[in-house]
């Protein structure tokens, strides 16, 4: 009877640590100032999710979308599967297929894993609608820029200044989420946005990757 009670126990504290966390990083509030006089792309930015799980799935890129959304960019999220490969290739591959269809197009931003996921069908299926792809990665990762070469599309890491001031019941989740997905080499929380003393610096950062792309739009006119 109290092995049953000390289960339960664990599976209710192990559901409110998921349900807290993801709840309490959506609903964090950093204050930031508009930069001025931003070049605008003329085309969406499209941030697309990593592996998630019931520790991690909410809000998955935290305050970069919205800030840059604030800032006049047009800003979107590709919610692939949560953690299976396969059905993530193939909703990423049925989503260009769409867009293609439609003649839309974007500028890419993924993760180191999400890459590694995708790269293959980037590269074969040489995808029209993809203006450009964007790697967020964490400051000490090593460069997948052998990767980025092959593309055919611009490419570019974005390495992202790390830190571990984060509150416990996050990092506790967090390390639950790279166990449940099975992948060690997730990118770390602040790389995220979801490290507080850190979000708005590396928000800036991907401002400033936001107007090169701008400033690439401007200049090849960007065809149809």
């Amino acid at each position: 009877m109290d092995v049953i009670l000390f289960i339960l126990c664990l599976v209710v504290f192990t559901l409110g640590l998921a349900i807290f966390s993801n709840r309490a990083r959506s609903r964090k509030d950093i204050p930031f100032e508009l930069k001025p006089n931003c070049l605008l792309t003329r085309w969406p930015l499209l941030f697309v999710t990593g592996p998630r799980s019931i520790f991690y799935f909410s809000s998955y890129w935290n305050l970069y979308t919205s800030f840059l959304a604030e800032h006049g960019y047009e800003v979107f999220t590709l919610h692939l599967p949560w953690n299976n490969s396969q059905e993530r290739k193939k909703r990423f591959e049925y989503f260009l297929t769409q867009q293609e269809q439609h003649q839309r197009r974007f500028h890419l931003f993924l993760d180191v894993p999400t890459l590694e996921e995708l790269e293959n069908c980037i590269r074969h299926k040489k995808p029209h609608s993809i203006i450009s792809l964007t790697e967020l990665m964490d400051a000490d990762t090593k460069s997948s820029n052998f990767k980025l070469s092959s593309l055919p599309v611009p490419s570019m890491p974005v390495e992202l200044p790390l830190s571990k001031k984060a509150p416990l019941f996050l990092k506790l989740s967090y390390q639950l989420h790279k166990i449940l997905t099975k992948r060690s080499q997730l990118p770390s929380l602040s790389t995220l946005g979801a490290s507080e003393d850190n979000a708005l610096t590396n928000s800036l950062l991907l401002l400033e990757r936001a107007q090169t792309l701008a400033e690439m739009d401007l200049r090849e006119g960007a065809p149809l």
